[in-house]
This record gives C-alpha cells, sequence and structure tokens, in this order.
C-alpha cells in the first residue's frame, strides 16, 4: 500500500529531523517550526541556509529565536490529509516539557470530531524521528489507528539521545534547561555531556576536551544493548559527525544516518555540537 492511500495519515514537525527523503518515501506531513534571525523569520529548513545560521550566531548580542508553527498550519495539514482520503491522522510532536509544539498541534486537532490524535513523544530530534518513522512504516502497510498508536508507544521506550554541547552560552541563555539559568559562568568553557529522557535534558557529565567527551559518548553505546537503527547528529560539524559515525560503524557494525540538526534545535545550543540517536531491537 502507498502511504498516500494508508487508512491513517503521519504528521510530525521539523524538530523530528527526518531525512528529507524518508519523510517523502513514507508520506509523512512534516509542519515547519519557526526561526527568527536578524529580524526575520523563516519556516524551519526553508530560505535560510544553515551555513548562513550558524554564521549569523557567532558575535550576535541577540540570539535567534523559535516559534511553535501556528494552529492553522496543522490545521491546514490535518484537512488536507483527511481530505485526501485518510481515516485519521496520527500527529507525533517533540516534548512537550521543551516546546510548546505539542500543545498546538493538540489544539488545531480538537476541531476534527475526533479524527486527529496528538502524541508527546518525550523526545526531540531522532529520539522523536525514529517513533515517526516506525509509526509512518506500519500506516503505509495498512495498520489501523490502535496499532500505529502501540507502535509509536512502544518505540519511545526504545530510543536513546545523547549528545555533547561544544558551548553552554546558547543553551543558558535560551533558558530551556533549567540548571543552566543561572550560575553557571564557572562551566561555560566544558563540553556537556547530555541526554534525553520523559521530556527532560539530563546532565551526564562535564568533560574539558571534545575528545574525551566523544570518548564517553561512544562507550555508552555498547551499554544500550542490539540496536536497530543508530545516526549521528551534528549542528555544523560534519566532519566530526563523519569521524564519529566510521567509529559507530566500526563498532555496531550498523551505517549509521548523518544528520544536520535542524536549525530551530541549533538555536538552542549552538554550533560544534555532536549527538549520537539509537532504536533498540
Amino acid at each position: 500500500m502507498s502511504p498516500a492511500a494508508a487508512p491513517v495519515a503521519i504528521v510530525t514537525d521539523s524538530t523530528s529531523d527526518i531525512p528529507t527523503e524518508q519523510a517523502t518515501a513514507l508520506g509523512i506531513t512534516v509542519v515547519p517550526a519557526l526561526v527568527t534571525l536578524g529580524g526575520r523569520t523563516f519556516p524551519d529548513g526553508q530560505g535560510l541556509a544553515r551555513s548562513e545560521f550558524y554564521r549569523g550566531m557567532t558575535g550576535r548580542r541577540e540570539l535567534p529565536t523559535t516559534a511553535a508553527p501556528s494552529p492553522l498550519a496543522f490545521e491546514t495539514a490535518y484537512r488536507s490529509l483527511l481530505a485526501g482520503g485518510a481515516g485519521s491522522v496520527v500527529s507525533i510532536h517533540v516534548a512537550s516539557q521543551l516546546s510548546a509544539i505539542y500543545s498546538v498541534a493538540r489544539q488545531a486537532g480538537a476541531s476534527f470530531a475526533g479524527k486527529v490524535l496528538a502524541i508527546d513523544s518525550g523526545q526531540l530530534s531522532l529520539g522523536l524521528g525514529y517513533q515517526v518513522v516506525e509509526a509512518a512504516e506500519v500506516a503505509a502497510a495498512g495498520a489501523d489507528l490502535r496499532t500505529v498508536i502501540t507502535v509509536a508507544d512502544g518505540i519511545r521506550r526504545r530510543v536513546r539521545l545523547v549528545a555533547m554541547l561544544n558551548t553552554l552560552e546558547f543553551v543558558r541563555r535560551s533558558g530551556r534547561v533549567s540548571w543552566l539559568r543561572a550560575g553557571a559562568s564557572d562551566i561555560l568553557h566544558v563540553k556537556l555531556l547530555a541526554n534525553v529522557e520523559g521530556g527532560k535534558v539530563e546532565r551526564l557529565a562535564l568533560v574539558r576536551t571534545v575528545q574525551r567527551a566523544l570518548d564517553q559518548l561512544v562507550g555508552l553505546v555498547p551499554t544500550w544493548g542490539p540496536l536497530r537503527r543508530l545516526a549521528v547528529l551534528h549542528t555544523a560539524a560534519l566532519p566530526e559527525a563523519e569521524r564519529l559515525a566510521q567509529r559507530l560503524s566500526d563498532q555496531t557494525g550498523l551505517t549509521p544516518w548523518v544528520v544536520e540538526a535542524t536549525t530551530v534545535i541549533g538555536a538552542h545550543i549552538g554550533p560544534g555540537a555532536l549527538g549520537i540517536s539509537a532504536m533498540l531491537l
């Protein structure tokens, strides 16, 4: 069954970091969040090159800002999918503790008489994206609504997302991580190792060098058990991401995706970040 003919349509937001070719092949509708830089607002991934975005972050007193898509953007997507033959829509989004996107999607879906279900992934980036991809695969195979929801819920417990932030300045100024909002001047020059779980960003360690930070991240991967999917995420750090991907490939036998994280995420963590996202078997 083609994705277009599936009884359940899948929607997500651009923080899911699903590669465009994957989203297109699986019929996933991606609603872009918004990023504002230098007084101009862009839909995430449209009209603003990522290289230009990161250059624009450097040396600016005023950081880029981000915003959820409008309710109208979600309503338009839902209406189009239902008019196109879908019997229902499952809309899976970034953790509600980290963004208003889930709340906006749920609000927009409320007017469709129970045909739209919004799900809080408790994750971000490919921690969210894997849930969306797996849900879309079973939906494309003709699964009913209950099965699609069950699959997404099951994947949520099987995803792992860890990252190294090259600088803490941007995440501190964004205010999204409570323990970095104040009194952090003494740790701004170290590398933060963090994981995302249950919608929360949790500190794993503070490390002085990039190499030590990456060694610790790579060392975590075998502790997760057998893996089905694996990816390396980065913000304006492609050469480093490719080297990390090769290390992980040698270690696991998998070929990781290498994905540059969306600018909406980059606005809060800055350039030079590297992460590992996995889905367990």
